[in-house]
Parts: C-alpha cells; sequence; structure tokens
C-alpha cells in the first residue's frame, strides 16, 4: 500500500509553519522583555499552546490539499466508441508519385493521422487490389494497427493484381456488419482509376448497410506515370501498354463523386490534410456504441481523514485562547480556516471533478448533472461552462452545447473567448449546420489566432466550397443524339410534357430521367455499343477494332453524363454512371482476350 498525493508541491509550504510559530515566540519573547523595561506589572503568559494547535491545523490543511490517497477500489469502467473501417487501394497505379510522398504513402499517412485521433472508438482495415481481404478485424489497439498500416505495399501477396473498389467495399460492410451495434463509417482512399467490378452494386450494399461512406482522392488530375522496379538490377522504367507507350494515371474525381452520392456517401477532396479532422468530427456527432467494460484500479482519496485533524486542531486552539480575547489571535483562526477552505475541495470543485470523470468514462447523463451543479455554484467560471458544453455534445445534445459555451463569452481573456468560439463551431459542425461553424471559428480567430481555430477553419471551408475541378472537354455528338447544342438545353424533369426536350427525336430519353420499361443506357446489354448509336439491333463485335469503337462509345457516354451531372449527382445518375463503367470493364477483357492490347483506360 503506497502512499501519493495528487498535488504533491503543496508539501512545499509545510516548511513555513514551524518557520512562522518560530518567528511568533520570538516576537512574543522579545515583546516581554520590552514590557517589563517599561512596567512592573506581570504580562499574562503567552497563548504557546493555542498557536501550536494553530500550527498543526495548518499542517494538516496543507496535507488535505494536497490530497493524499493509499489503497485502491476495483472499477470497471464502460469502453464506448463508434467504428471506422479504413479501406486502402494497394493497387500498381497508387504507386505514382504525382504526390510528393506517393499515392499510396500519403494514403497511409492519412489512415495512421485518422487512427491517431480516435478515442474509445474501434478502427478495423480492408485492403484491396484485384480482390479484397481484411488486414485487422476492429480493434482498439491502435500501436498495432498503425504497424500494419505502416508495411502495406502495392503488389502485397494479400491480393489479387487488378482494381476492385467494390470488392474492398463490400468486404468493409461485412466486416461492420459482423461485429457492429453502434454508429459505422467506412473511409475509402483510393486514386479512383481502373475501378473494375461492380461498383453500383457495392454502392448499393454500402447504402442499405447503413454504414456511412467518406471517400478521398489521392493522385492529381495531372496525373502520373506508374513506375517498373527491375528486381534484378534495380534500374527503374515506366510501365507501359502494348503499343510501348508510358500508361499515365490519373484521380478521376467525377467517378469518385458518382460513387459516394450512389452509396448516400460524402467525397472529401484530394486534399488528405482534410480527412483526419473530417473523420474526428463525424464520429464525434454519431451514435456510440458500448464495447465492454474494462477493469481498473483505482486510488482511494484520503484527504477527509486530514481535513478533520485540522477542524479539531483549530476548535481546540479557539478554547485554548479563550477565543475572542485578542483581536490578532481572531485574524490568526481566520487565516487559518482560510488555508482549511482552501485545502478541502469545495463542492463546486468536486462537483466539476466529478463531471469530468464520468466525461472520460463515457457516462454524459452523469457528467451533465454534475457540470450543471457546478456552474450553479460558479455561474461565471467559463472553464465549467465549456466543460459542461462539452458533455451535451457528448450527449448529442447541440443546441443545449452552444448555449452553455456562450456563456463563457463574457469573459474578459480573449484566449477563454476563443475557445468559446471555437467549442460553439465544433457543436454547430457535429449538428451539421457548416455555415454556422464557419463563423463561429471565424470570430475565434479574431478573438486569439491559433493554428487549432485556423485549421478548423480551413477544414469546413474547404468542405462548404470544394475546389472546382477543371472543366471536361465537351464530348463529340453521337449519331442520332439531336441536333447540336442539345447537351447545352436544361435536362427536362419526368414531369415536363412530351417533346419538350431537344433531344425527343433521337431515340433515347434525356440524361437523368427515369424511363419505364424501356432499356436504358445505364444497363446495355453485354458486348452492345452504348445508346447513341444507329439504334439498330447490333451482335457482339467480332474484332478488337469493333470492341475498341464500343469502349469509345461508352467513354463519350459517360463523360456526357458526368458534364450533365455537375459536381453533386444523384444517387440515380451516379447509379447509371457506375453501371456503364461496369460494362466497360467487361467489354475491355473481352477485348483483350482478342489481342487487342491494354488501353490507359483499361489497366
Amino acid at each position: 500500500m503506497s502512499l501519493s498525493f495528487a498535488h504533491q508541491w503543496i508539501l512545499a509550504l509545510l516548511p513555513a509553519v514551524p518557520l512562522v510559530l518560530a518567528a511568533w515566540v520570538l516576537g512574543v519573547r522579545r515583546g516581554e522583555r520590552l514590557a517589563r523595561g517599561v512596567s512592573r506589572m506581570a504580562a499574562p503568559a503567552p497563548p504557546y499552546i493555542a498557536a501550536s494547535l494553530l500550527s498543526l491545523a495548518a499542517a494538516f490543511a496543507l496535507f488535505a490539499a494536497a490530497q493524499p490517497r493509499w489503497g485502491t477500489r476495483e472499477s470497471r469502467i464502460p469502453r464506448t466508441g463508434a467504428d471506422l473501417v479504413i479501406v486502402i487501394d494497394v493497387s500498381r497505379s497508387m504507386e505514382a508519385r504525382d504526390l510528393p510522398s506517393g499515392r499510396l504513402q500519403a494514403a497511409k499517412d492519412t489512415a495512421a493521422a485518422t487512427i491517431a485521433r480516435l478515442g474509445g472508438d474501434r478502427v478495423g482495415l480492408v485492403v484491396f487490389a484485384g480482390s479484397a481481404r481484411t488486414r485487422f478485424p476492429l480493434t482498439t489497439d491502435f500501436a498495432a494497427a498503425g504497424q500494419v498500416i505502416s508495411t502495406l505495399a502495392t503488389g502485397t501477396v494479400f491480393v489479387e493484381g487488378g482494381t476492385s473498389a467494390g470488392l474492398g467495399l463490400e468486404e468493409a460492410v461485412d466486416l461492420l456488419a459482423d461485429q457492429s451495434t453502434g454508429g459505422r463509417l467506412i473511409l475509402l482512399l483510393t486514386d479512383g482509376d481502373d475501378l473494375g467490378g461492380d461498383a453500383a452494386r457495392a454502392a448499393t450494399t454500402v447504402r442499405e448497410s447503413g454504414a456511412e461512406l467518406f471517400i478521398a482522392g489521392a493522385g492529381t488530375t495531372a496525373g502520373a506515370t506508374i513506375p517498373v522496379i527491375d528486381a534484378r538490377t534495380g534500374s527503374e522504367s515506366q510501365l507501359k501498354d502494348a503499343a510501348g507507350v508510358p500508361i499515365v494515371t490519373s484521380l478521376d474525381e467525377p467517378f469518385l463523386r458518382s460513387l459516394a452520392s450512389a452509396a448516400g456517401g460524402r467525397y472529401l477532396g484530394a486534399d488528405l490534410s482534410l480527412v483526419p479532422p473530417a473523420i474526428e468530427g463525424r464520429l464525434r456527432a454519431i451514435e456510440r456504441a458500448q464495447f465492454d467494460l474494462r477493469p481498473t484500479s483505482l486510488p482511494i482519496e484520503r484527504y477527509r481523514y486530514f481535513a478533520i485533524g485540522a477542524l479539531a486542531s483549530l476548535l481546540l486552539a479557539a478554547v485554548a485562547e479563550r477565543f475572542g480575547r485578542f483581536a490578532w489571535r481572531r485574524g490568526a483562526a481566520l487565516a487559518v480556516s482560510a488555508v482549511l477552505v482552501s485545502g478541502c475541495a469545495t463542492p463546486a470543485h468536486q462537483a466539476n471533478e466529478a463531471g469530468r470523470a464520468a466525461l472520460t468514462d463515457g457516462d454524459s447523463a452523469a457528467a451533465i448533472e454534475e457540470f450543471t451543479i457546478a456552474r450553479a455554484r460558479r455561474p461565471d467560471d467559463p472553464n465549467v461552462a465549456l466543460n459542461l458544453a462539452a458533455a451535451y455534445h457528448a450527449a448529442e445534445r447541440f443546441d443545449e452545447a452552444i448555449t452553455a459555451a456562450r456563456r463563457a463569452l463574457s469573459s474578459t481573456s480573449p484566449v477563454t473567448r476563443s475557445r468559446a468560439y471555437s467549442s460553439i463551431g465544433h457543436h454547430q459542425f457535429a449538428a451539421g449546420r457548416l455555415p454556422e461553424a464557419l463563423e463561429a471559428f471565424r470570430r475565434a480567430l479574431l478573438e486569439s489566432p491559433g493554428d487549432g481555430a485556423r485549421h478548423d477553419y480551413e477544414v469546413v471551408l474547404r468542405l462548404l466550397f470544394p475546389p472546382t475541378p477543371p472543366a471536361s472537354p465537351t464530348p463529340d455528338p453521337s449519331p442520332g443524339s439531336g441536333p447540336p447544342g442539345a447537351s447545352e438545353t436544361p435536362t427536362p424533369s419526368p414531369g415536363d410534357q412530351p417533346g419538350a426536350s431537344p433531344s425527343a427525336g433521337s431515340g433515347s430519353p434525356a440524361a437523368g430521367t427515369p424511363v419505364t420499361g424501356t432499356p436504358g443506357p445505364a444497363t446495355p446489354a453485354a458486348g452492345t455499343p452504348p445508346p447513341g448509336g444507329s439504334g439498330q439491333p447490333t451482335t457482339t463485335p467480332a474484332t478488337a477494332e469493333d470492341l475498341q469503337r464500343a469502349l469509345d462509345e461508352i467513354d463519350r457516354e459517360v463523360a456526357r453524363r458526368i458534364e450533365e451531372a455537375g459536381e453533386t449527382p444523384s444517387a440515380t445518375e451516379a447509379l447509371d454512371i457506375l453501371n456503364l463503367l461496369a460494362e466497360r470493364s467487361r467489354i475491355a477483357a473481352l477485348r483483350d482476350t482478342l489481342g487487342g492490347g491494354v488501353a490507359p483506360g483499361d489497366r
């Protein structure tokens, strides 16, 4: 059983107690000598016993203020949090070096930074290329998770060659479905290049599972070549197509936006520095589940014994000196009382500490109750107000959290007001009110510029106003698609009158308009060129050249769909684009079997 102190530095004041007592004794004796020189009457005996008892009370008060502890008690603390599965692309295109550290290394650094911001949450990892595999299940061992992430490399033996983000997403959904009971998030880190398989089906699976999907792009739209290292000589070259031309891989942001929209998720952009704070903010706002009860040993506070000893010594001292006889003795009693009161924790302090402990244990309801008691006793304390706001935030009562944090704005300290505005910004962000969050972070910067508030401001600013991607070139009109300029006409809604569309005579509906009972461009038959052709029945192309022409048709149709959908396609538009791309992958595979080579977009 070991003795420890919560505030050991207070014990450094103990030597002052005997020093003050000795100074008092010397002063009393000097006064007696002076009194005998001017008077023959005997002076009353000094109250040495009372002074000793007062000194003892001061020593007890200092010990109580230091909060001594010995012995332990067993407790079981519930561990709560949300679940996050990180899905990382480890295909060959992730070796491109259009980012300073390379695409894969940038994705690994982003995953590690995201894990570093987790609290009681669990994290899992899925990697994919041509197939997908779980590298580790949901865990709270963040150190081990970081080590596994640091060892990721392209061409790993755990997955097959190629690329299939759909399989990676389905593996993540299976991982969450097996173990999760609270909030569930999926973070996909990929360059969006060469996403084969049935991505539309994977997006639908993610949406139906209830998990939230966040996608971040690794790479640039300018792209880069894919390096190839000779294992024997160590020389480096570039991956080339069948014609000997180096293959350039680039970030496919329109595809990633479509995938996010189809899954009901969000595309975070290509600035990977914004990913960790965005994921952290969302994890704080969603439902948190209890994972288990963690046994722990807590020290037992013993300050009450010393506080009782100080009070008893003070009462005995008052009796010993015949309380009220000398004014200076009343002053000494008051001084010792002040030390005693300051040494023992006040009810407001106790309530605040109890609230902090409850908040650490994940009991937001108890934390709110304790912080409310502390605020009632110390209504002007900004720290208590901000603690109460944090408790309301943990309970997802964001409006009440904002009201509590605003009480701290009355502080005269610019730093405290900045903390209050920053707290309000986090509550507004969690409530989904991004403009209000941006304004709060701006005011926090005006009060006290700091790196934390500046970074939060930039994150919300990027989410509200994402960088505008470069405009895609207008594709050549396909035969039978309508008169020139039809693509610049706004797409009619399902309720428009027949014949209102400029392309009404083309034999196919306008993009984004659902048509019942008519084969649409989202589901072309295998081996059949996409809509926009002559409209006559066709057979499966017999040569690689025919298949290549079919692929070119699909590319033009996809470009047209992306241009019409804009930066935020609807779920229907996104699924149509994904289905077209899935059909393209199937035709490209058929062309390759006929010896058509590999085009830059078909790796």
